[in-house]
């Protein structure tokens, strides 16, 4: 078990460890108020129930779970010895990243390969307690890749609808191919949605889950990116060629809707950007 004493320095880290540690003989923790700290625990053996929120899951040899400070929570084992691993971890940028990634407040989620997780833990801990100066900083960035790990595991865990959040990825994908390819065409949700052979609302609310906005906001963001290298490119083309190019009929429309974005006019952006 490693409950290190943390420099000042540490602190100002991104995501730093707190704790990490595990039990070959993992008994009944009931947390009524929830853990000071954001941490995931994986299976290494035997079996165990965790409930959280109201919910009560199954956890086997390769599942892992995850949840934030102060979430009430119990977890107890069903079939001994339940081995158990664990890591504790903080940082002024955990909570953003966490959000980023799709994380609630808990997660329970199905690790590719145990082996290749548990060797990604113990190079956290061996990078902490190693003679390298920079052990801190390059401890955090160990931490960070743990997190991106564990993301990819919660993407490939089937959801209540069915679909694992990679699965909605690839039933998005042709819908994607086309906004990049056909951004600068009149495209419309029906187009978008024969695309995958959907209804619009269906379409609307796969790419929420995905993607966190309407596809006809994801249409606008591809344009105002392809106006923003149109701007600065050496063809130094007019305001009303480049909203053409990228598929906006009124250039006037197009200067408001690029203000609103980027807090300045097409004409500004580029002379800002001008190299």
């Amino acid at each position: 078990m490693i409950l290190p004493i943390l420099l000042n320095r540490t602190r100002l880290l991104p995501i730093y460890v707190v704790g990490m540690g595990g039990h070959e003989h993992q008994e009944r923790i009931i947390r009524r108020c929830g853990f000071q700290g954001y941490q995931v625990l994986y299976c290494m053996g035997g079996s165990g129930i965790l409930k959280i929120e109201n919910e009560e899951h199954d956890i086997q040899r390769g599942d892992a779970f995850f949840f934030r400070p102060d979430v009430p929570h119990e977890y107890y084992p069903i079939e001994a010895p339940w081995c158990v691993k664990w890591i504790v971890f903080m940082g002024n940028a955990v909570e953003s990243i966490v959000d980023y990634m799709g994380f609630g407040k808990s997660e329970v989620f199905h690790l590719h390969s145990l082996e290749d997780f548990d060797i990604q833990v113990s190079a956290v801990s061996d990078m902490f307690w190693c003679d390298d100066p920079d052990k801190e900083i390059k401890t955090s960035m160990l931490m960070y890749k743990l997190l991106i790990k564990m993301g990819e595991c919660k993407n490939n865990t089937p959801q209540p609808s069915g679909l694992s959040q990679n699965e909605k990825y690839e039933k998005l994908s042709p819908v994607i191919e086309m906004l990049k390819t056909r951004y600068q065409e009149d495209l419309g949700l029906d187009d978008m949605a024969e695309a995958i052979g959907v209804t619009t609302n269906h379409l609307c609310r796969l790419f929420h889950q995905v993607y966190d906005t309407t596809p006809l906001k994801y249409l606008t963001h591809l344009r105002l990116n392809m106006a923003k290298y149109y701007l600065c490119s050496p063809k130094n083309m007019k305001v009303k060629e480049v909203a053409a190019a990228v598929g906006f009929k009124d250039p006037s429309y197009f200067c408001a809707v690029f203000k609103k974005a980027e807090g300045v006019t097409p004409d500004d952006f580029r002379r800002i950007n001008a190299f």
